[in-house]
């Protein structure tokens, strides 16, 4: 009988062969993660993905419940609360969420996102707004500076009920009632008040920053310290006195008070200290050590932002602190926000604007007396985005950010470095200028701001030949040596004073800064004829004349590179184009150019004998200081663009009118009307209205743009064997033609007012800071 074959017999048969079974191995799942690496998965979620999660198993179910990290750290990334979703986020917020937090707070402020009856609103969101305000300040370290009263800064509404007022009251109860939130609280309350006329609130809020300080709230010390300052200088015995409680304010980690510190060091030496150990109290300033992480530029383009976008925006950003007279303080903080935050987060480039004006908003109520009001902010922006859009990227943008609105800035490191050696009126606007222009690179956003402020000083001393460029007191005062700084300085004169400045897609020189500082009050510094050339700043830095790589020029004939352009909001600027496209209209005309039928050719020939000669930019907003004759026959614009057209495509499409932006002027009849009774207010056709701002073309669906801007889209058959095959692109060219406005129609820019009661208005002042926590020498 055969090896492993039984017989038929009982004995054989009742024994069972044997079967070998395979083990399998065990799947690996979530639940067989060991519970702290299951928490840090689960921390990394969405909101969303974690309720998706928390329903697949019951032990999951239970991780989720019974540790309040995961709700801590759980995301909310653009989810606004709704009231589907307002448990949720109260939940997080409750367990310590400080986004959730933050974006309760901001969304009952504005009342924007939870549904409430118009009944008691301001009252009853009030309540809520404060409680979440109060729960995100809790959060926070101490050591960092207070923010939430960013948010409820006058003006506040002067008739009706007014949620910041209810706010501000209901924070005032809780820091009777809560000692461990007394601190930052009443810092924040004292900070309101500040930003009021009458002595009498001014005088309690000096009451509360004292009683803020003794709660150990830095920040408060210190604007205490700041109060008190011009009264003791009168006495040497209370100034040196001041010198040394600054001193000790530097040294617990207060960024504000370590430059106040340096620039008294600087100017002399009150503490009568030697002078070395002087200097090395300033240099602490400039160490490596003391300097915060600064955004990566690679973080940014990684993300999908690339250097001519974030050239757009930021000259944007320029113009509309020009117009809007802002503080060159208000623009460095403000262009910080957007690159801390594209560092952090990706944004979509047709929100790219949208991300620039919230930062705006947030900082000039940090920064600045004059505030930007949220409408006013959607004006700007031609009504691309909506007031709800607005509220909402601004509790993005302050989440994201932790609350941290304010740092040093290059400004800052400057005015140190200008007490330290004073220059000339005119060689310090060269200085600011270079400064302004730095913000528009992604490349010069990387070096630490105090390491930037110096190479700037030192290409404006060699631009203005001082001698020696950099004198052994800066380098005992700021730790930089001039072999240090070279390479930075070079840096700074090849992107700054390059002729390659980005263009819109009209051809359009972007050159916000050099337009800014061609003002009276710069003495026309960005006017001067001409500038040190490269080979000559070399012999002035004795370093070898080697002209250093440039970047591919930028991508103007590439729409697909750019998906976001952000228009001039200035009215007193004019754009300059390029002489080749003044001499050869038809190919400046269109990029790329097409063949057109007769009548076409006929139309755009008339269009551009209006367009190119006139001295308009093409930006609406441009018309604000015409002159009578301007006034009497006044001219708007209609757009044209053009498009590549199939061959089955044969007709022309017809001209369609945007609605505007009608609540404007209604506002300024209105106006009219009161300032002057005696006359009646003009009545205008609905097309003709305009917000008075052209804007980006965005990809949204909701974009909008001015009436007096009608795009009409003539197809054609073909293109320019250089344009921009990229599925994204749209090829094409914008025109701008004259449209007869009538007799009395103004073109002024009309300011949009605040009529939400719940939100009050907006007006500020020279504001707050966070705190950059750094070791500071204690003499």
């Amino acid at each position: 009988m055969k090896a492993g074959v039984h017989c038929r017999c009982s004995k054989c048969y009742t024994v069972p062969s044997r079967k070998r079974v395979r083990k399998r191995t065990p799947a690996l799942t979530l639940l067989s993660l060991p519970e702290e690496v299951l928490l840090c998965v689960l921390q990394c979620l969405s909101a969303e993905d974690l309720l998706s999660v928390r329903a697949v198993h019951s032990q999951l179910r239970d991780v989720v419940d019974n540790h309040s990290s995961v709700w801590a750290r759980v995301s909310f990334r653009d989810t606004w609360p709704s009231p589907k979703s307002l448990w949720l986020f109260e939940r997080a917020a409750e367990k310590g969420n400080f986004e959730a937090s933050v974006k309760l707070g901001i969304a009952y402020l504005y009342n924007e996102g939870p549904l409430l009856s118009d009944e008691g609103r301001a009252d009853v969101c009030g309540r809520k707004a404060s409680h979440f305000f109060s729960l995100a300040e809790s959060l926070r370290s101490p050591s960092m500076d207070p923010f939430i009263w960013v948010f409820i800064r006058p003006p506040w509404s002067p008739t009706g009920s007014c949620c910041k007022a209810v706010v501000f009251d209901r924070l005032k109860a809780e820091c009777d009632n809560n000692a461990e939130k007394r601190g930052p609280l009443l810092h924040c309350l004292a900070r309101v008040l500040q930003l009021f006329e009458e002595d009498g609130r001014r005088s309690d809020a000096i009451s509360m920053l004292e009683e803020s300080s003794q709660a150990g709230c830095l920040q408060s010390s210190y604007l205490l310290w700041e109060h008190n300052r011009k009264t003791a200088m009168a006495d040497p015995g209370r100034y040196l006195q001041c010198i040394r409680t600054l001193r000790d304010y530097a040294g617990k980690g207060s960024w504000e008070a370590q430059l106040s510190l340096a620039k008294v060091c600087s100017s002399g030496n009150p503490l009568g200290l030697e002078s070395k150990a002087c200097s090395d109290l300033v240099a602490q300033l400039f160490s490596p050590s003391n300097q915060a992480a600064r955004h990566c530029t690679q973080d940014i383009l990684r993300r999908g932002i690339k250097d001519t976008m974030r050239y757009i925006l930021v000259d944007w950003l320029v113009e509309v602190t020009t117009m809007k007279d802002f503080s060159s303080l208000t623009l460095h903080v403000t262009v910080g926000c957007v690159d801390r935050y594209l560092s952090l987060r990706s944004v979509p480039k047709a929100r790219l604007q949208l991300l620039g004006i919230a930062c705006m908003v947030v900082c000039t109520r940090y920064v600045s007396k004059e505030i930007l009001t949220i409408r006013e902010a959607v004006w700007l922006t031609d009504n691309t985005y909506k007031y709800e859009d607005l509220v909402r990227m601004m509790g993005e943008v302050v989440s994201v950010l932790g609350g941290k609105i304010r740092g040093p800035t290059l400004l800052d490191y400057g005015e140190v470095l200008l007490s330290l050696l004073p220059l000339e009126r005119r060689t310090t606007h060269l200085f600011s200028y270079i400064c302004e222009l730095s913000l528009l690179y992604s490349a010069l956003a990387t070096p630490p701001a105090a390491k930037l402020a110096c190479a700037a000083l030192l290409l404006t001393r060699a631009l203005h030949h001082y001698a020696p460029l950099w004198p052994g007191q800066l380098v005992d005062y700021t730790g930089f040596s001039k072999q240090d700084l070279v390479s930075l300085s070079v840096l700074l004169y090849v992107k700054c004073f390059s002729q390659d400045v980005p263009r819109d897609y009209r051809h359009v020189s972007l050159t916000g800064v050099k337009q800014r500082f061609e003002d009276e009050a710069y003495q026309h510094i960005s006017k001067e004829n001409q500038v040190m050339d490269f080979k000559e700043l070399c012999q002035m830095l004795e370093i070898p004349e080697v002209e250093p790589e440039m970047e591919p020029p930028s991508p103007t004939g590439q729409p697909a590179d750019i998906h976001t352009f952000l228009a001039s909001p200035s009215s007193t600027s004019k754009r300059r184009r390029d002489d080749a496209m003044q001499a050869h209209r038809a190919n400046a005309a269109a990029t790329p150019t097409a063949e057109l039928s007769n009548q076409e050719e006929t139309l755009l020939g008339d269009m551009l004998d209006w367009s190119l000669d006139t001295s308009s930019s093409g930006y609406e907003g441009d018309q604000e200081g015409e002159s009578e004759g301007e006034r009497d026959s006044d001219s708007s614009m209609i757009s044209i663009q053009l498009h590549p057209l199939t061959e089955e495509e044969t007709r022309l499409e017809h001209c369609r009118a945007l609605s505007s932006d009608e609540d404007s002027f209604c506002e300024a009849e209105n106006e009219a009307s009161k300032d002057c009774p005696g006359q009646e207010p003009q009545s205008f056709s609905t097309d003709l209205h305009s917000s008075g701002y052209s804007s980006i073309q965005s990809v949204s669906p909701s974009s909008t743009c001015s009436s007096s801007l009608i795009p009409c889209t003539f197809k054609t058959f073909t293109t320019c064997p250089g344009a921009a095959s990229s599925a994204d692109a749209q090829p094409g060219f914008r025109l701008l033609v004259p449209m007869q406005r009538p007799r009395g129609t103004s073109s002024k820019q009309v300011k949009r007012k605040n009529s939400a009661a719940h939100s009050g208005g907006e007006v500020e002042r020279e504001g707050d800071r966070f705190s950059a926590n750094a070791g500071f020498l204690s003499l």
